[in-house]
């Protein structure tokens, strides 16, 4: 406790913004499902072990505002959910409903929900408090996943078990930045993406599976997750959220 009223002391002297301790859930990464609400969604550690559950709940797509201690889960349908951070089962605020044919990733740049669907290949920007789509694009390439690295959005290319799958950059407008890589996966599947802001990296869904990249494409490693039948379309990472003054 003095410590902390030294730090809001000292930020308050200096008009910086104070950065919130880590708490027992943050830099963890959240899981969802493939239309397959009987799995629920998971939140595990870096190592894939298993912190919490949200039972019965499809969630094809994540997004968390951490200033607002928010998580949104999205379905298929398209129809989107707040929820509290620290009870995730807990709806917060009434669901929003922007048109989809097939709702899958999702991120949030701080402002906007972003999500991909699949059905129209489309990529859309969300207001999060009315739920109104106010931009959107169609990149070259089948998208699923999709992340924010608070300057770029991220993309996980789709291809089946047809290999040559690749994670692109783009900008807020839409357009490649020329920075990709291939996700290299031989025998898996590509789904959701995150974007893990402990060390900037990158965290790619697939079947029971996650794999850690580098942004410039190096293999970090993959970690199985010990649930079965679970096709990960749908993945964010819990950061620290700042408590600006």
């Amino acid at each position: 406790m003095r410590n902390l009223l030294q730090n809001l002391i000292l930020s308050a002297l200096l008009s910086l913004p104070l950065l919130a301790e880590a708490g027992s859930f943050d830099n963890t990464l959240w899981l969802g499902n493939n239309k397959n609400a009987s799995l629920g969604v998971l939140n595990v550690n870096r190592t894939g072990k298993i912190l919490r559950r949200v039972h019965d709940t499809e969630a094809t797509g994540i997004a968390i505002d951490a200033s607002k201690n928010l998580i949104f889960f999205g379905d298929d349908a398209g129809q989107i959910t707040a929820r509290d951070l620290n009870s995730p089962a807990l709806i917060h605020t009434p669901p929003l409903n922007p048109p989809a044919s097939n709702g899958r990733d999702m991120a949030f740049d701080g402002k906007y929900l972003w999500r991909t669907d699949t059905g129209n290949k489309t990529v859309q920007q969300i207001n999060p408090q009315t739920g109104k789509i106010r931009f959107s694009f169609e990149p070259d390439f089948y998208v699923i996943g999709i992340a924010w690295d608070g300057h770029h959005l991220w993309m996980s290319e789709y291809n089946g078990f047809a290999g040559n799958e690749r994670i692109v950059q783009f900008t807020l407008e839409g357009v490649p930045t020329g920075v990709e890589f291939p996700a290299g996966l031989v025998d898996d599947l590509v789904g959701g993406l995150a974007f893990d802001s402990t060390d900037n990296t990158l965290w790619l869904g697939a079947r029971n599976k996650l794999y850690h990249y580098t942004t410039t494409g190096k293999l970090l490693g993959s970690i199985p997750i010990a649930t079965s039948g679970r096709f990960i379309d749908g993945l964010e990472f819990q950061g620290i959220a700042a408590c600006v003054q």
